[in-house]
Formats: structure tokens, C-alpha cells, sequence
């Protein structure tokens, strides 16, 4: 078949409100770092039949797919690279809550509900779909599952690949795996799904999804904090999850700097605090009654240890949304100039400070004028870690800052992408965290489903 034939063919199975044009497909094609390469053809399918029937015609054909949720991910994960030649499937069109069962606390959703959608039609039956970060309002949840995003909940309920209990896949060639078992115990085989999560449309392309939901605490209320000396992080954290217990529901940690640009750039936010400092903390709780008591007891006992210079409780409802949209515009890229350097740190809990301290002194040891900002979840060890080297640094000394913060996260048993995903960005520098046993079992998976390598090429791991 010619590529013309081929895109007809497409276009038939997909009907007249299921594609777009190569030549409208820019929206599509960018994402947060500009545009990507080109598509042939967006698929915009309506069901998972549709899906089936797609990937049949692109496996027949050799023509590479390249999935796409909300795409809201920072590593270049769901739009095509340069010199491809691709469909582009955005599952969009996919946005049906089927189910959703209170009495037995699940979801069935298809893979392009947004994410925002589940957690309010969740809150209305008294329940909670706990995966939550700030794209929650464009990101969809099939992307969630297929990037087993992290966020502000994995203190509580565990990252988004332990709120998954089924899904549907249709596999790289046309047919579908019906998986969507809402057990909480099956120990007949293979648990496939986890092949699925966190395999950024790699492997397949997930259409349906059974996820676990959890009781809604209603009642929650935080307290931001001045943190008197870095190196006592971990003890504060080990006093709050004493105190806090189950609610406790996060526990971030905020660089001073972030939080002056934030109240800066939005006038709308308040100032909590007005002490300036290095570095602060935000901390919620979260139960079916009041959490004001234990609260109180960890912001008493903070100051009595010494490890809390300042802090505040929220008060009403508007303040805790407050202090929570500030956390929200921790996003270093809108407010410097200077080239980005980026990590998506993961340690163990009991090194964030270690690793805090010693980053950034291998940092201006490369380069004396670059400055660091790290905000993060200390609750699960994730660190969103940046440095901003000055405007015109040479491309060999970006080079040995990343190389000296990479080895520093791989010593102490860590992980340079924690939930932003791998994408192509950061393809190559997770190769080097693998070793060579593991990469080549990575390598044997991804050979297995998808021989062609038709199934977004370029993203995740080197297939030589």
C-alpha cells in the first residue's frame, strides 16, 4: 500500500470526526520544550475497537505510533522526534467514566478521562482517586498509568501503579488484552498489568482501566513551616509521621527562593509567613473528624525541639487552598532565565539532606556562579532538583554538572527519574543507572511484545 492508500485506510476506520490533518496537527505535535517532529496523521479513535483496528493497519504497514494522553509530561514522552515517520494517537475522544462503584471502591474509566474528572466524580460518591499533581486538570489517566505518576498523595495511598487493579491493552499488533479485573488478590500468573505502568506507551496502547478508590477524609488542614536547619529534616518528618499517623497526607519541602518568586508573579496569593528563609515546609492532615489536635502537637513540639524557627496553621478553607496553590507554583522554568538543568531525584528518605547538601556543592564545584533550586516530597524521597548554570555556559561543563549529580543520586542507591517519566530526554542517562543485566531484560520485554518497534520509538530505552 502507498503511504496515501495507507492514510485513507485510516482515515475510513477512524470516521470523519476521528483524525486530524498533518497539516493541523501542530497543538498535537508540541509540548512543554516546543515542537517535536512530524506526524503523518493524528488518530483521535472513539473506542478501543477503533484503537484495534489502527494499530492493525499501522503493523501491516510498518508505521510507528506514538500514544498520547494529556500531555503534560516534561521529558519529550508523547510527541514524535525528528525524522520519524508516525500517527500520532491522542485518546482524547476516550473520556467515558463507565463505572464507578462505591460499594466495592472502584473506577472504571476510559484511558482519556482527565484526571481532575475521576477525582470529582470520586469526591461525590465520598470517595477519593488519590494520583494528584498540578496537571491533573489537562494530564489523563491513562497517561498517570502509563507514566505511574508519583504527586502530592504518595505519602498516604502509594504511587498511581497501586491504585491500578485492571486494564484493557491493545497490544503492537491490533489485538486486545482484556485484563480489567478489579481483584484485590490473583496469583494465577504473570501480574501483566505492571508491564503496562510506567512502560510509556512502549509496550501497547492502554484504552481502559479499573482503578482502586479509597474513603474521602474530608476534613483536612496544614501547616507551613520555617525549617530552622536543614540537616534536622529527617528528624521533623520521623516526628510527624509519629504524631500524624494515617493523617498524615503529605509532607513537601519548598525552597525559600520558590516561594518568594511564587508570591511575586501571582498577587492573588497571600503571604503566610513573613519570615524569609532558605527553606520551608508544608505539611497536611487529613482524617474523617478534626486533625486540628494532632497538628498542634507536631507544630508545639517543632518549636520546643528548636527545629521550627516560624510557622502557621490554616485557619479556613481559603487559606489551606492558599498555602497549596503556592506549593503549586514551585515550577522553577517560568521564573529564571538561565539555562535548566533537571533532575527528578529519587533517594531513600533518610539521604534527601545528604544529597541536598552535597549537589550543590558538586554543582559550583563545575561551575562557582550556577545556583540550585530543589522542591519536592520528602514523604517519599522525590526531589524535583534543577541548576541553573549562567547564560552561555559551554556544553562540556553542562555536560560534568550532570554527570557529577547523576553519580551523586546513583551512590547513594537512587534514581534520576522518580515519576516525570523517561521519555527521550532522559533516555540515555537511565541507561547508564541500569546495569547490564537489567537493561538487557528491559530490552527482551520491550522485543517481545513490540518486534517491530513500532510502538513509540525513540522513548523509554535503546532497543540496539
Amino acid at each position: 500500500m502507498t503511504q496515501s492508500n495507507i492514510l485513507d485506510a485510516l482515515k475510513t476506520c477512524l470516521g470523519p470526526n476521528g483524525w486530524v490533518s498533518a497539516e493541523d496537527s501542530e497543538q498535537f505535535v508540541s509540548d512543554i520544550l516546543g515542537k517535536g517532529g512530524e506526524c503523518l496523521l493524528v488518530a483521535r479513535p472513539q473506542s478501543t475497537e477503533e484503537v484495534a483496528a489502527l494499530v492493525k493497519i499501522c503493523a501491516q504497514s510498518g508505521i510507528a505510533i506514538v500514544p498520547q494522553g494529556g500531555n503534560t509530561n516534561v521529558c519529550r514522552m508523547a510527541v514524535p522526534l525528528e525524522g520519524q515517520r508516525v500517527v500520532l494517537l491522542s485518546l482524547s475522544r476516550m473520556n467515558r467514566i463507565v463505572a464507578l462503584d462505591s460499594g466495592a471502591n472502584t473506577a472504571t474509566v476510559e484511558a482519556g478521562v482527565l484526571m481532575e474528572t475521576l477525582q470529582n466524580a470520586a469526591n461525590d460518591a465520598d470517595r477519593v482517586f488519590a494520583p494528584d499533581w498540578g496537571a491533573r486538570g489537562t494530564a489523563t489517566v491513562g497517561g498517570a498509568v502509563a507514566t505511574n505518576g508519583g504527586g502530592l498523595n504518595v505519602l498516604r495511598y502509594g504511587t498511581t501503579r497501586e491504585q491500578v487493579l485492571g486494564m484493557e491493552v491493545v497490544l503492537p499488533d491490533g489485538s486486545v488484552w482484556n485484563g480489567m479485573r478489579a481483584l484485590i488478590k490473583d496469583n494465577s500468573g504473570y501480574d501483566l498489568k505492571h508491564l503496562f505502568i510506567g512502560s510509556e506507551g512502549t509496550l501497547g496502547i492502554i484504552t481502559r482501566l479499573v482503578f482502586r478508590l479509597h474513603p474521602r477524609q474530608p476534613v483536612t488542614q496544614s501547616m507551613m513551616a520555617v525549617l530552622s536547619d536543614m540537616t534536622r529534616l529527617t528528624e521533623f518528618f520521623d516526628l510527624a509521621r509519629s504524631i500524624g499517623g494515617q493523617d498524615l497526607a503529605a509532607f513537601e519541602l519548598l525552597p525559600g527562593l520558590g516561594v518568594e518568586k511564587a508570591l511575586e508573579r501571582y498577587p492573588d496569593l497571600q503571604r503566610p509567613l513573613e519570615t524569609r528563609a532558605d527553606w520551608f515546609l508544608l505539611i497536611r492532615f487529613a482524617g474523617r473528624e478534626s486533625v486540628e489536635e494532632p497538628l498542634m502537637r507536631l507544630f508545639e513540639q517543632g518549636f520546643e525541639a528548636g527545629i521550627l524557627s516560624d510557622a502557621v496553621l490554616s485557619s479556613s478553607g481559603a487559606q489551606e487552598q492558599n498555602l497549596w496553590e503556592i506549593r503549586e507554583q514551585m515550577i522553577p522554568h517560568q521564573y529564571f532565565r538561565q539555562p535548566l538543568l533537571k533532575w527528578d531525584v529519587s533517594v531513600p528518605t533518610n539521604r534527601i539532606v545528604d544529597f541536598l547538601l552535597q549537589a550543590e556543592q558538586r554543582v559550583k564545584e563545575v561551575e562557582p556562579d550556577a545556583f540550585c533550586y530543589a522542591v519536592g516530597h520528602v514523604g517519599d524521597g522525590n526531589i524535583h532538583y534543577s541548576a541553573f548554570p549562567p547564560l552561555g555556559t559551554e556544553d562540556k561543563v553542562i555536560s560534568e554538572i550532570y554527570d557529577e549529580v547523576d553519580a551523586l543520586i546513583w551512590s547513594m542507591d537512587g534514581s534520576i527519574v522518580a515519576e516525570h517519566g523517561v521519555g527521550s530526554i532522559f533516555a540515555e542517562r537511565m541507561r547508564r543507572q541500569k546495569s547490564g543485566v537489567e537493561y538487557t531484560m528491559m530490552q527482551t520485554v520491550k522485543q517481545s511484545f513490540d518486534p517491530q518497534g513500532i510502538m513509540n520509538p525513540g522513548k523509554l530505552l535503546k532497543t540496539d
